[in-house]
């Protein structure tokens, strides 16, 4: 009986995993089919990345500019090699005044296929408060120390100096690697892939509060009973007419226009209790049936100017709060639907049950209703978070330089397309698997022990 037990246990050690066996791979035993598929695909990307970036210059250089490394300086200025005298010398005043603080700066001299030539600086100066814009010599360099930086009597202070042979081009930059704060900001307004970042959060949490308000809104009766205070809803119109009237004197005249702005705003008060669900539907309904394009395009180029006019330059959206504002709007309609979703999920006797220990309806849909309705939307809301990460790509067409235009001006200035695009399509990939995975741990940590 020893003697079997032992051929059996040896046979098991010596013989392929039958698991490996069933799946045509004799001989590993490795449980692929227990790893989650995205850990797989992550790992593919991960090898190609790496391989792509050690063999190929032009990925590294791609990668590099896509995140607008670096972090820690600021290209001032590029002087071009048709703006460089024939001996080398170059000159440079800086046209608008610089803010109070301290400033290292340096220059690098590029050849060709930027080949780096040589270096000169370094300047360290100070610019003190009140430091009027003249017109001075240029520094001397190199100028102050880390320690002691020179003060400055102006805040236009002029560069000068003299390439190296074969100089195409001459740049001077502003480094701040000692300075956090400086760093940070920088990180903040960098292109590429933190501009894509950051309109993707700040336009979703936009687009989030749009949907609960919205959501909200779907959820309330869209045929109530009018008459119940109607003639205290009227009464309230009246002061509100002649509101109107006082901000707008162009409408008292001719009388016809007022009674009908009259008739309009005691409808408006008189349909008050539909308005809600009326309102949010339209807004449902319309953005939804048009194309995120063509919404970033219509804030870019009709809403913005349109306001820009009207205010007289007060209110200028133009680059991020375009893209965000359109974003959001869009986004918001699909995230209302799923906020509607999640709350009519909810039983009606969690709201009666509320209503009838004495709380109000915002107290019920606040403490009873929304908490219950989160935990269930919570992948969806996921879902569109993911998907708003992608159509951040379309605000390239207003002319913002986040990942995709970052790849594009990128493939402009190499000519080379393959890996241009192979860079921002791996971007995106590993931020979406990323999100994916963060979705599937919220998922998995808000589910009911019962489910």
């Amino acid at each position: 009986m020893d003697d079997d037990k032992k051929q059996e246990d040896l046979k098991r050690i010596l013989s392929p995993d039958e698991k490996a066996r069933h799946r045509g791979r004799l001989g590993l035993a490795i449980p692929w089919e227990h790893m989650p598929w995205w850990v797989i695909i992550t790992v593919i990307i991960a090898i190609f990345v790496f391989f792509s970036i050690v063999n190929n210059n032009y990925y590294r250089n791609a990668f590099y500019f896509v995140f607008d490394f670096p972090w820690n300086q600021d290209v001032v200025q590029n002087i071009q090699e048709t703006k460089i005298k024939k001996d080398g010398s170059w000159f440079y005043r800086v046209s608008k005044p610089m803010k109070p603080g301290k400033y290292h700066f340096r220059v690098e001299y590029y050849g060709e296929e930027k080949a780096l030539l040589g270096e000169d600086g370094p300047w360290y100066f100070e610019i003190p408060k009140d430091a009027p814009a003249e017109k001075q010599d240029p520094l001397p360099t190199p100028l102050g120390s880390p320690e002691e930086p020179a003060v400055l009597q102006t805040s236009t202070p002029a560069f000068a100096g003299k390439a190296p042979t074969g100089t195409k081009n001459v740049i001077i930059i502003d480094d701040f690697h000692g300075e956090p704060l400086r760093i940070l900001k920088r990180i903040w307004n960098a292109r590429g892939v933190m501009m894509t970042i950051k309109v993707t959060i700040i336009s979703f949490l936009v687009a989030l509060v749009l949907g609960l308000i919205f959501g909200i809104m779907r959820v309330a009766d869209g045929s109530p009973d009018l008459r119940p205070g109607i003639w205290k809803r009227l009464a309230i119109g009246i002061p509100f007419f002649l509101l109107l009237m006082l901000v707008t004197p162009s409408w008292r005249t001719p009388w016809y226009q007022a009674v009908g702005v009259f008739l309009a705003v005691e409808a408006f008060f008189a349909l008050l209790p539909a308005m809600p669900y009326t309102i949010s539907t339209l807004y449902v309904e319309i953005v939804r049936g048009v194309p995120m394009l063509v919404i970033i395009l219509y804030m870019g180029f009709a809403v913005t100017p349109a306001l820009r006019t009207a205010t007289d330059g007060n209110i200028d959206l133009r680059g991020l709060p375009a893209a965000i504002i359109g974003l959001a709007f869009g986004y918001g309609a699909y995230m209302a639907e799923v906020f509607r979703a999640g709350i009519q999920s909810i039983p009606k006797g969690q709201m009666e049950a509320a209503r009838s220990l004495g709380m109000t309806y915002a107290q019920a849909m606040r403490l009873v209703i929304l908490p219950q309705a989160i935990r269930l939307i919570l992948p969806p809301l996921g879902n569109d978070l993911i998907a708003m990460l992608k159509d951040t790509s379309l605000i390239s067409v207003i002319a913002l330089p986040e990942m995709l235009q970052s790849g594009r001006l990128w493939i402009s200035r190499n000519f080379r397309a393959f890996e241009g695009f192979n860079t921002i399509m791996i971007l995106y990939l590993v931020m979406t698997l990323f999100l994916s995975m963060m979705v599937r741990v919220v998922e998995r940590r808000s589910k009911l022990p019962s489910k």
